[in-house]
């Protein structure tokens, strides 16, 4: 109904509260239910006088005709008058008019004011089709009315009949009218419109008394909902005359003690998400996206060395320098995609600005959400002074092992070889089994130390890589060749295929000798037994694949995430016994990368892992290096 209103635009016409709206709605449809049934059995009843009125006209006409036709031929003009006047006095007859065979008029009388008078006008006159009423056109007087502006009342007409005797001796014309039948008839209609209007107002009246109790109900209801939006803990009386409104009641007190139980769920929420958010360690601020500070927790505060209300609605770049910028919106999603595109996706680090002036080094995360379809920022903010001084630590504890210990250890280190190969003359037994352990253990930390240089070079970005077009197939042939007598101590054979010759690639070759040198001696001290390490070359998509697949145990489910960390080394005795500083994966995935392929692994417990990384196919330039 809405939409049919709406489409006809008529909806700003109705009155504005629902009951003003039905009641006019119902009276409408009454008042027109009662005139349409009113002018269907009205215009019926026009329909049947007027035959009726027709049917006696016709016969009193075929009476006249009958009682003139001797009257005619023998030129009785006195009894055709007396004739005519006494016909005239009955209802409807206007006039009567008798003429010859050549229309001339014979004699005619006319009814006004209900006076019977003979008429003298011999004019001519010119008869329509006999035996059909006609409708009588006169410019003097009306002869139509329009009943309710829909139906057409003719109230004038007029009938032509033959005398006859044998031949036609003349014609009669009959003048009617039938304004009684159309007055009683728009009396008739009077009475149905009458009727309508008190129907209406009864119905309206009824409807009224019908309505006023649940449209006052409905209008407490309206006002509880309006009040339950600022306090839910009310209760409506419910109103059980109508079954609708007393259900809507019912519904709404029990949505109001629903909605307050919400309220003090979510407020305890609230409560504890404060306490929470207030007793991190890592500072918390949300930015609208102009960079204004709209809320932060207390880590804030105690991070930047200022009072909560010091730093609400300042703008970001007070905190953070490097946000000093005049489009800050393009400034924060740049960050957002920034730190989002790392792949550890713990932040950037950036220099941020105390309150009193200091700057510091920090972590900062930044994420994008929105707020009522406004763009807001989550930053995450974590203070790393004491983590870049602990950096700086270990930097000076690797400088110290550097130049205080490698130089004196590979000094023992050869001095016991010389001692084991017999430089020194031979020496017992028992002695050289206890040099060859120290010579053995000394080997093993001098690769340490220079594992521990790797990484720290590694981190600090000083690790020289230098990109040059090579044969990756060469490469790794002369990997196997120089690791064959590390495979043989576990008696394991290392077992290449390769569908190419030869396949060029961009990569450093010393840094590609030492990751294959690290993957190839895992594989071989965990093959657990098993007599060959499969090594596979082959060619992708601008890239070159090299896969080493062991036949060992397997990489434990609960140590594969922790596999190329630094230090890493799964917590079982087969690992142990095989030793090794935990620090080879981790410098292989750092110095595949920085020439830019990719390192990953594939594993099952039981039957074995395969160790793959892939390199970019060789370019005419390969670029000067990094």
């Amino acid at each position: 109904m809405r939409a049919l209103l709406d489409a006809i635009q008529l909806r700003r016409f109705l009155p504005y509260r629902m009951v003003s709206q039905l009641m006019f709605l119902v009276g409408v449809s009454v008042a027109l239910s009662a005139l349409i049934a009113g002018s269907v059995f009205t215009y019926a009843s026009i329909k049947r006088s007027r035959e009726v009125a027709d049917e006696q006209i016709l016969y009193l006409g075929k009476s006249i005709s009958t009682i003139a036709t001797g009257l005619l031929i023998n030129r009785d003009v006195a009894g055709l008058e007396d004739l005519l006047r006494t016909n005239a006095r009955l209802p409807y007859i206007e006039s009567i008019l008798i003429a010859d065979t050549s229309h001339r008029p014979v004699t005619s009388v006319i009814k006004r004011d209900e006076k019977i008078m003979a008429s003298y006008d011999m004019t001519p006159v010119s008869p329509t089709r006999l035996m059909e009423v006609q409708s009588l056109e006169n410019d003097q007087k009306s002869v139509r009315r329009m009943f309710f502006g829909l139906i057409e009342l003719q109230e004038h007409y007029e009938i032509w009949l033959p005398i006859e005797a044998g031949t036609q001796v003349g014609v009669l014309r009959l003048r009617y009218s039938v304004e009684e039948v159309n007055s009683a008839i728009m009396s008739r209609w009077g009475y149905a419109v009458m009727f309508a209007l008190i129907l209406t107002s009864v119905v309206l009246l009824l409807l009224y008394l019908l309505l006023r109790a649940p449209m006052k109900a409905l209008s407490n209801i309206t006002a509880f909902a309006s009040l339950s939006a600022v306090k839910a803990s009310r209760q409506i009386p419910v109103y059980s005359g109508t079954k609708e409104i007393s259900e809507l009641a019912t519904a709404l007190n029990r949505l109001s003690i629903t909605i307050r139980s919400h309220e003090q769920n979510l407020s305890d929420r609230m409560a504890q998400n404060q306490t929470i958010l207030d007793n991190l360690a890592d500072g918390i601020l949300v930015l609208d996206s102009d960079g204004s500070i709209r809320s932060c927790n207390a880590a804030i505060s105690r991070i930047f060395g200022g009072e909560h209300r010091d730093l609400i609605g300042q703008n970001v770049d007070r905190l953070i320098p490097s946000a000093a910028v005049s489009n800050k919106t393009a400034y924060l999603y740049d960050f957002v995609e920034r730190s989002h595109s790392k792949l550890n996706a713990i932040g950037m680090e950036i220099e941020a600005c105390r309150l009193n002036g200091e700057r510091f080094p920090a972590d900062l995360a930044l994420s994008k959400t929105t707020d009522h379809g406004e763009p807001i920022f989550i930053g995450i903010i974590r203070d790393i002074s004491e983590r870049r001084r602990l950096d700086r630590l270990k930097s000076e504890f690797v400088a110290t092992v550097s130049h205080e210990l490698r130089t004196p250890l590979t000094s023992i280190h050869g001095s016991l070889k010389l001692v084991e190969n017999g430089v020194m003359g031979e020496i017992p037994a028992e002695a050289k089994k206890l040099v060859g352990l120290a010579q053995k253990n000394s080997s093993r930390l001098i690769l340490l130390i220079n594992d521990l240089l790797d990484m720290e070079k590694l981190v600090a970005g000083k690790m020289p890589i230098h990109l040059v077009n090579l044969d990756l197939i060469s490469v790794v042939k002369q990997s196997l060749a120089d690791n064959a007598g590390y495979a043989s101590n576990y008696h394991v054979q290392y077992a290449f295929t390769s569908g190419l010759d030869k396949l060029d690639v961009n990569a450093d070759a010393a840094r590609l000798a030492q990751v294959l040198a690290n993957i190839l001696s895992n594989a071989a001290k965990f093959s657990n037994g098993a007599p060959k390490v499969e090594v596979r070359v082959s060619e992708g998509n601008q890239t070159a694949l090299v896969e080493i697949e062991d036949y060992g145990q397997g990489i434990p489910a609960d140590f594969q995430g922790e596999i190329f960390n630094a230090f890493a080394q799964a917590n079982n005795g087969n690992t142990r016994q095989q030793g090794g500083t935990g620090l080879g994966l981790k410098i292989s995935k750092a110095l595949i990368e920085a020439m830019g392929g990719q390192i990953g692994f594939t594993t099952q417990e039981g039957l074995g892992t395969t160790f793959w990384f892939t390199l970019p196919l060789a370019y005419d330039d390969p670029g000067s290096g990094i």
